[in-house]
């Protein structure tokens, strides 16, 4: 290949070649008729331009030696480059990338796997009651809010081709600045905090798998669900009265886990370290939870998109420092974690152990869904705290419950995604996005009834009940607009009559 320095160069050679050339034809034809002209000079001057002429001519060859090195280093050098792409393209350690739901980049033989990316919830919150439906609820009760339920950024993947491994951070979590004041606007704030921080081993002989770090607790249908596929904006009473009271859902610990009957059931069982805090913090000298669950498909066609589901789970739990509280908010929130008005709570009383049960059923035919909960809590040689129960008082075995029971409809064709090796429901992807080749993306409408009671035993901390009608708009399947109207009832100490609030509210939500 020839430079454009090395053509000019050797057209100034061949002009310089030509030129001498010309004046030695000149000088010959022309020589006779200078008679004035010494033929001793006339010599020396051809002399000096036959000099110059091979002078020229020994530069021209070396420019096209130069040249012809030139072409063979770059053609060598193309061979080096696709060779080398060649050993990249066979080296199972090379990285790929792909869009799946997500940036993922993973090596050809799938020993390692990396994906990064998080969830947002943008909501915009109304509720209006009477004049008593918000009594004792704290100190920011029926304000309209907009503001970020969750905003977590996450990097997951597998290292190794058996290890499994999560790293996610929440930036929405509330703690007052303000301690030991009550909370205000002012001294509510958001810090980062744990969710899915864990280690996953698989393949471990007799158990499967082995998952150690900041984990779910195997114990609830929608508990175990993600919060990027919820049907409504926020999971039943159940989750925090029971599943995620006061630590988000997330508690250190080992969970052992696998599959049976050929994937048709699962089962797990983990010990934990029965925390209050949203940081992945135990302390305390005793103070365990150990948790089981076990799921089998009853019936399973055409890939999940007809089912029965069936669970059954429960937990013994040793109280962090003796005692325990059960509190609720509503089915919309309106603020930051202690922003939240608390519309149902027993206050803390004392207890020996605590004891869990849960049922779970899911009915899926096509586009209609129907799925239920109910979870007990019996509270073992209760003590009364003066609150809400008498001081001191000998209460026995305290048994608080909550259920709910929901129905969905796909009005676009689309139905739930069952992950069978979780035994729980997955991501939704439209027929359909919004944008392409005219696409509007999925809809689904919903209901669901909602109940709890935290009074039995001479314990009155409330009795809630709540009806929910929802609107999902799946615009892709990683991005979903969701819209929930409320009518809840609440009977309390501080609302002996019984009082009621509406709720409305709506989620841009996006995860990656």
């Amino acid at each position: 290949m020839l430079t454009f320095s090395s053509v000019l160069t050797r057209q100034r050679v061949n002009t310089r070649l030509a030129c001498s050339s010309l004046m030695t034809l000149l000088a010959c034809c022309t020589g006779p008729f200078i008679l004035a002209e010494d033929p001793a000079s006339l010599q020396s001057r051809l002399e000096q331009i036959e000099a110059q002429n091979e002078q020229l001519r020994q530069e021209l060859n070396e420019l096209r030696e130069r040249d012809e090195l030139l072409a063979t280093q770059i053609s060598s050098s193309r061979v080096i480059s696709e060779g080398q792409q060649a050993a990249v393209a066979e080296d199972p350690k090379a990285f790929s990338a792909k869009w799946n739901n997500g940036f993922e980049a993973a090596t050809k033989d799938k020993r390692f796997k990396y994906h990064i990316g998080g969830r947002v919830q943008f909501d915009t919150v109304f509720l209006a009651g009477d004049s008593q439906a918000f009594n004792g609820t704290g100190p920011f009760t029926d304000q309209d809010a907009v503001g970020f339920r969750r905003a977590r950024l996450r990097a997951d993947g597998t290292m190794y081709e058996t290890i499994d491994w999560c790293a996610e951070f929440d930036f929405v979590n509330s703690v007052n600045d303000n301690l030991p004041s009550p909370p205000s606007e002012t001294t509510i704030i958001g810090v980062p905090a744990p969710t899915d921080l864990w280690v996953t081993f698989r393949e471990v002989p007799v158990v499967g798998n082995v998952r150690v770090g900041d984990v779910k607790e195997p114990i609830g249908f929608e508990h175990l669900t993600s919060s990027r596929y919820l049907d409504f904006m926020e999971r039943s009473y159940n989750q925090d009265i029971f599943y995620g009271a006061y630590n988000n859902g997330f508690t250190p610990g080992v969970v052992v886990y696998d599959t049976w009957a050929d994937e048709l059931g699962t089962w797990s069982t983990g010990f934990f370290k029965n925390n209050t805090n949203v940081f992945g913090l135990g302390i305390g000298d005793g103070e365990y939870a150990w948790t089981s669950r076990v799921t089998a498909l009853l019936w399973y066609e055409d890939e999940g998109r007809y089912l029965t589901h069936v669970g059954v789970s429960g937990s013994l739990r040793d109280p962090n420092n003796g005692q325990t509280q059960y509190r609720a908010r509503g089915s919309l929130r309106n603020g930051l974690g202690g922003m939240n008005p608390t519309f149902a709570t027993t206050g803390q009383f004392l207890a020996n152990d605590i004891q869990y049960g849960g049922l779970e059923f899911v009915h899926q035919m096509d586009s209609l869904l129907f799925q239920a909960e109910y979870t007990g809590a019996w509270n073992h040689n209760a003590v009364g705290n003066g609150t809400t129960a008498p001081a001191a008082a000998e209460l026995g075995t305290v048994y608080f419950y909550g259920w709910y029971a929901e129905a969905l409809y796909f009005l676009t064709g689309e139905h739930r995604e069952y992950e069978k090796k979780q035994g729980v429901f997955g991501r939704v992807s439209p027929a359909e996005n919004l944008g392409e080749n005219g696409g509007m993306g999925g809809f689904q409408v919903g209901a669901r009834y909602n109940q709890l009671c935290l009074v039995d035993s001479g314990l009155n901390g409330g009795r809630l009940q709540d009806i929910t009608l929802g609107l999902n708009w799946f615009l892709n399947p990683n991005m979903k607009i969701q819209t929930n109207y409320t009518h809840t009832l609440r009977d309390s100490i501080a609302t002996p009559d019984g009082n009621s609030y509406d709720g409305v509210g709506m989620r841009l939500a996006w995860d990656f």
